[in-house]
């Protein structure tokens, strides 16, 4: 089953997000920890590209989530800037905190909490892909 909706670039459009997600718990089934987890997801990386965007036009966010079994896709699409996430380089979490630098700590979330990410730049669009397994009560 696939679900799309799309956001405009509007940090207030998070709440929306939620909404969706919370939606989907009871359709696909997911405990309250699992949207949590998606939801911090999906957060970082809307917020990323409405912070580091182009916040001067007002354009969509497109979300896709696909469930096949116990594998989740989560495709985002935006016509931001081009920016590959996947090709950042990990923070520091070694370092104390006063000597880190600022930045990088979201997309490491998505990396901790997601089993693959892929990047492509089509159509003027940034187009980011995450897979996801869920947790067998989940079915």
């Amino acid at each position: 089953m696939d679900v799309s909706f799309q956001i405009m670039n509007d940090l207030s459009e998070l709440n929306t997000l939620r909404v969706q997600l919370q939606a989907l718990r009871s359709v696909w089934l997911l405990t309250p920890k699992t949207v949590a987890e998606i939801n911090l997801v999906l957060e970082e990386i809307v917020s990323n590209i409405i912070e580091h965007g182009d916040r001067t036009k007002k354009h969509p966010i497109h979300i896709t989530l696909k469930k096949e079994g116990l594998e989740l896709t989560m495709v985002v699409i935006d016509e931001g800037p081009s920016f590959d996430p996947t090709i950042c380089a990990p923070p520091d979490t070694t370092l104390p905190l006063k000597k880190r630098q600022s930045g990088g700590l979201g997309i490491h979330l998505v990396r901790a909490l997601c089993q693959c990410c892929s990047y492509t730049r089509a159509n003027d669009s940034n187009i980011l892909t995450m897979k996801r397994t869920l947790p067998e009560e989940c079915r």
